[in-house]
């Protein structure tokens, strides 16, 4: 029931907003999908991946959305489409980005690092520039929501979302947007798109793989069947591809938790809203 809360109430409270989103999403699927020419082996980061951001988005948010304003609504699921923009951005972008970036104590502790690393550890922030740098082409309708769009994108990952500069509760055409309970959801929502439907057959021929990393990540992907998100848990819906994927299953496990942890605190200390959902559990099939 809570499929597209976000995108219906959007439409019916903002009909400009909504279309202007809409043509967002038809001109950006392309730029999405061209993070396989930086990633061809890589988990899904295309348009797929950012309409499960959006899917679990609502699921999280639940029964709250009458609380969310139409501006909240569209920031977000702009954030939801465009927070893994920077895994695909051109060569010119990256350099452009880069030294944007200021990398230079990043390079001096990981002197291994290629460009496809820099991208794969940085890529909010190359996110955030690009949504800057194209704001336009994404017909955004000010700064201010592009700044809170590049927020909330940027906030999907490693970003502190109790710093009330960097996260703060602003006001759009006399609507409050409050970056750090939609950061702290978009946050969650992409940390458990976790499961199987990541590294479809149909995108990925997994027999090709051979770094032992990426062997483990799609079958941790592969043995995840479905994730479920109820009012109060959330469940992975785990048949194991391999007995030895169980350990990599509880990591997980463990790594979603935290994140759920910190999700909530932020919710709770920087808005009226709160993240319900206050536990990860893991549905062995089949018996296992």
């Amino acid at each position: 029931m809570n499929e597209f809360l976000l995108e219906t109430k959007l439409r019916e409270e903002s009909p400009d907003l909504h279309q202007r989103m809409k043509d967002s999403i038809f001109v950006l699927q392309k730029m999405l999908d061209s993070f396989y020419t930086w990633f061809p082996d890589f988990t899904d980061h295309s348009v797929l991946h950012s309409m499960d951001v959006l899917y679990f988005s609502n699921q999280i948010i639940g029964e709250q959305i009458h609380k969310l304003g139409s501006w909240e609504c569209y920031v977000l699921i702009m954030a939801c489409y465009l927070h893994d923009i920077g895994m695909g951005i051109s060569r010119k972008d990256y350099e452009e980005f880069v030294e944007k970036l200021e990398l230079t104590s990043y390079r001096k502790a990981h002197p291994e690092a290629d460009e496809t690393k820099i991208i794969r550890d940085f890529h909010h922030e190359f996110s955030g520039l690009y949504i800057q740098k194209y704001a336009d082409l994404f017909d955004i309708p000010s700064k201010e929501a592009a700044f809170a769009i590049i927020q909330v994108s940027r906030g999907h990952r490693k970003t502190d979302l109790l710093d009330e500069k960097e996260y703060p509760t602003m006001e759009i055409e006399g609507e409050q947007v409050r970056t750090a309970f939609l950061s702290a959801v978009i946050r969650l929502a992409d940390e458990i798109d976790v499961g199987s439907d990541r590294n479809p057959e149909l995108l990925f021929d997994t027999s090709k793989l051979t770094k032992q990393v990426d062997i483990d990540a799609f079958g941790t992907h592969e043995s995840i069947r479905t994730v479920t998100v109820s009012n109060r848990e959330i469940i992975l819906s785990v048949r194991l591809k391999e007995p030895r994927f169980e350990k990599l299953i509880e990591d997980l496990q463990g790594k979603i938790q935290a994140t759920l942890d910190y999700c909530r605190e932020a919710a709770e200390k920087r808005s009226d809203f709160r993240i319900f959902q206050d536990v990860v559990k893991v549905k062995y099939m089949d018996g296992i």
